[in-house]
C-alpha cells in the first residue's frame, strides 16, 4: 500500500494526502499505536502538516512519488520507519539544523544522489548518508 490520496479542493483536480489520512496510514501501514501519534489539522498546508508522536513534535513536507522531509527535534527510527513503508521507499540522508534543535531526515525518490550532494553543497550540519 502507499499514501492514501483523495481528491482535493483546490486546485480543480488536485490530489492531497489530507490529514486524517496521514495518521490512518501511519497506524495501519507504518505500525504506529494509535494514541502516541495526533496531527494537528490546524497546522496543514498544501504540502506541509505537523503533529507530535509520544508527546514529541514533528513535521513533514512532502511531494507524492517525488521527496519526504520529516523534521523533530529528536531521531525516531520508530517514526522514520513507518513514514517509510507508508510512501514505499526509504530515506537517504539525515541532518541537523536550526542551530541544532530540528533532525531532518529526507527521502527523495527522483534523484537521491543529486540531492545528496546538494545538501553536501549547501553545508548542512551533521549530514550522514542512511543507506
Amino acid at each position: 500500500m502507499a499514501e492514501t490520496i483523495r481528491p482535493g479542493c483546490s486546485p480543480p483536480g488536485a490530489h492531497k494526502w489530507h490529514w486524517h489520512n496521514v495518521h490512518a496510514d501511519l497506524v495501519r501501514q507504518g505500525g504506529i499505536r494509535e494514541e502516541e501519534l495526533s496531527i494537528d489539522p490546524l497546522s496543514v498546508r498544501d504540502s506541509f502538516l505537523g503533529g507530535k508522536f509520544r508527546g514529541m513534535p514533528f513535521s513533514i513536507t512532502w511531494a507524492k512519488d517525488q521527496f519526504l522531509l520529516l523534521s523533530y527535534p529528536d531521531y525516531s527510527p520508530e517514526l522514520t520507519d513507518a513514514f517509510a513503508k507508508v510512501v514505499e521507499y526509504r530515506p537517504f540522508a539525515k541532518y541537523v539544523e536550526h542551530g541544532g534543535r530540528m533532525i531532518t531526515v529526507e527521502w527523495d525518490k527522483v534523484n537521491p544522489e543529486k540531492r545528496y550532494e546538494q545538501l553536501r553543497g549547501q553545508g548542512k550540519s551533521c549530514l550522514t548518508r542512511i543507506v
